[in-house]
C-alpha cells in the first residue's frame, strides 16, 4: 500500500493502546499542525486496544487522507508493545523524517515546522520539550520537573553530551533510523526512546536539544500515585542506562538529606550551607528555564520545587530497587 502513495517529507508515528480518554485530543492537535498536509502523513498504530480507541480514531480520520490507521496485532521479531508498533509503522511510513509523540500528548501547531529547523546535514535526532497540561497543583510540579530535567539535558547538549531521547516529543531522520537497522536492529527496551537515541548518536549522528517554547507538547498527568510508581519504575530503566553523570546526580539528590543529616552531627553550620546552596542551585535552574521557555503559569510552584525534587528522587530510587516486574499498558515486562 505504501508503495502506491507518493513520498512525503514528514511521517508522524503514533502508537496507541487503550487511549479512549486521550486519543481525540491528540488527533485534534496533530490535525491542527501548520505544516503543509500534502507533505505530511500521520501513521497511527492501534496496539490491539480493547476499548473504543479504534472506533474513535477511525471516526476522526475518515475524511482526513493525511491520517493512516493500522491495526497492529502481529509482532516484529522480539519487539513488544510500543516498540513493536513503532517498528511496524516505520515500515509503512513514507517520510524522510519520523516524528514521535504519544497518544496522551497534544502538540503545538508549530511543532513540526520548528523541529525541522534543527535538522542539518548530519543531524540524526532532535529532542523536543514536554510539560503537563494545566490541571492541578501537582501537575504543575510534574511540569516543572520535566522542564528542569530537559533544561539540564540542554546544558549538557551544548557540550555535545547526549543524555536521552524523549519518546513523546522527538524526531529522527529516516537515514539515521535505517542506519541502525530501526528498532529491529537495536536491543529491545521498554524505554525505546532512550534505546533509539543511544543507537543513533553512537552511530556518529549529531543530536540537537530543541529549546524553544514553540515545540513544547502538553501531556496528560498521571492520575494516581500507583500510576506514578509504575511510570517511575519504567523511567529508572532508562536512567540506569544513561550517562553516569545523570545516574550520580539522581542518587546524590535522593540521598542529600540523609548525607546532610550525618554531616550536621559534626558540623551543623556546614550542613545548613549545603542545604541553602542546593536549594539555590535547583531553584535557580528552574527559574531560568521558566524565563527562557516563557511558562509564566508555573511561577507559583517554583520556590517549592526543591522539596518536590527531594521527594520524587527518593521515590524513584526506592521503586527501582523494589522487587517485581514493570507493568506498562496492561503488559508485564
Amino acid at each position: 500500500m505504501s508503495n502506491l502513495l507518493p513520498p512525503v517529507k514528514v511521517s508522524i508515528l503514533l502508537a496507541a493502546r487503550n487511549e479512549e480518554a486521550n486519543i481525540e485530543r491528540c488527533l485534534k492537535s496533530l490535525d491542527a499542525l501548520q505544516f503543509p498536509k500534502d507533505n505530511l502523513e500521520i501513521c497511527i498504530g492501534d496496539d490491539d486496544s480493547s476499548d473504543c480507541t479504534s472506533e474513535i480514531i477511525q471516526e476522526f480520520i475518515k475524511d482526513k487522507p493525511h491520517f493512516r490507521y493500522f491495526k497492529i496485532t502481529g509482532q516484529s521479531l522480539l519487539l513488544k508493545g510500543k516498540t513493536n508498533v513503532l517498528a511496524q509503522l516505520a515500515h509503512q511510513a513514507r517520510g524522510e523524517y519520523f516524528f514521535f509523540c504519544d497518544a496522551d500528548i497534544a502538540v503545538p501547531t508549530t511543532w513540526v515546522d520548528k523541529m525541522m529547523l534543527y535538522f542539518k546535514q548530519n543531524t540524526g535526532i532532535v529532542v523536543g520539550l514536554t510539560r503537563m497540561k494545566k490541571s492541578s497543583f501537582f501537575a504543575d510540579f510534574l511540569s516543572l520537573e520535566w522542564l528542569f530535567t530537559l533544561s539540564v539535558m540542554r546544558f549538557f547538549a551544548l557540550f555535545n553530551i547526549g543524555i536521552t531521547g524523549l519518546g513523546n516529543n522527538m524526531a529522527v531522520s529516516r537515514k539515521a533510523y535505517e542506519s541502525v537497522g530501526g528498532y529491529e536492529g537495536i536491543d529491545f527496551s521498554i524505554v525505546e526512546d532512550h534505546a533509539l537515541f543511544k543507537a543513533i548518536t553512537e552511530n556518529k549522528y549529531e543530536f540537537v536539544q530543541a529549546y524553544v517554547p514553540e515545540v513544547i507538547a502538553l501531556s496528560e498527568p498521571v492520575s494516581s500515585f500507583k500510576e506514578l510508581m509504575i511510570q517511575r519504575k519504567r523511567w529508572m530503566h532508562g536512567i540506569m542506562q544513561a550517562p553516569i553523570v545523570l545516574r550520580i546526580s539522581l542518587i546524590i539528590c535522593a540521598l542529600l538529606i540523609p548525607m546532610i543529616g550525618i554531616i550536621a552531627i559534626w558540623d551543623p553550620a556546614r550542613s545548613v550551607r549545603m542545604i541553602v546552596s542546593n536549594y539555590i542551585l535547583i531553584t535557580g535552574i528552574s527559574v531560568i528555564s521558566l524565563i527562557f521557555l516563557k511558562q509564566k503559569d508555573l511561577w507559583k510552584t517554583v520556590f517549592l520545587f526543591w522539596f518536590y525534587m527531594l521527594g520524587i528522587t527518593i521515590l524513584m530510587l526506592t521503586v527501582h530497587f523494589l522487587p517485581g516486574k514493570t507493568v506498562w499498558k496492561d503488559r508485564t515486562y
